[in-house]
């Protein structure tokens, strides 16, 4: 398709979402659109199907640099808000643990400057207080991409599966690849 054909479908489909989204305020419709578009699986699901309908090219990655592994060289972990803060002798770069959508970077009163990634096979995937966040929302990111930089020594974690945040005593198993 040519780029023009893909804005307009892009354009088409979100002043149709926002559209229904407004009949529904409204209830003239009974179709819960706002939830299907806000929830992580829905989400995710109608990523995969605009993003198909918009691949120009399959490419085949050969070599890629490692994710980012929090677990690598910590100095210490203390469970923090359903997550956990990490620190570190020296900032780090935050890398995508798979291929995503970067849902919301800002500021939170729990974490500071804050990015979450919406990954692929569902997880959400939190890191709190980066320096500089090298991500807009609504990128799509893949394995091993820039997300932020850590400008402290310290990183604030959450993982979230199917809605459920993950204990902090097996985040360091999640982050190495071992819990799928």
């Amino acid at each position: 398709m040519k780029w023009r054909t893909k804005w307009i479908i892009a354009i088409v489909l979100t002043v149709s979402i926002v559209g229904l989204s407004k009949l529904e305020e409204r209830q003239l419709v009974n179709v819960p659109v706002t939830q299907y578009v806000t929830t992580g699986k829905d989400f995710v699901v109608m990523k995969k199907w605009v993003s198909s309908w918009l691949a120009e090219d399959e490419s085949i990655t050969v070599s890629a640099e490692s994710a980012f592994d929090p677990f690598a060289s910590y100095e210490s972990f203390q469970p923090y808000q359903d997550g956990a803060i990490i620190s570190y002798t020296q900032p780090l770069a935050i890398t995508s643990q798979g291929n995503g959508l970067v849902v919301f970077t800002g500021f939170t009163r729990t974490s500071g400057k804050t990015v979450t990634v919406q990954y692929d096979n569902g997880d959400e995937v939190t890191y709190g207080f980066v320096g500089t966040f090298s991500t807009l929302p609504y990128t799509a990111v893949r394995r091993g991409d820039e997300i932020a930089v850590m400008d402290e020594e310290a990183i604030y974690i959450r993982v979230k599966r199917n809605g459920i945040p993950l204990e902090p005593t097996v985040l360091a198993t999640y982050m190495t690849g071992d819990l799928e």
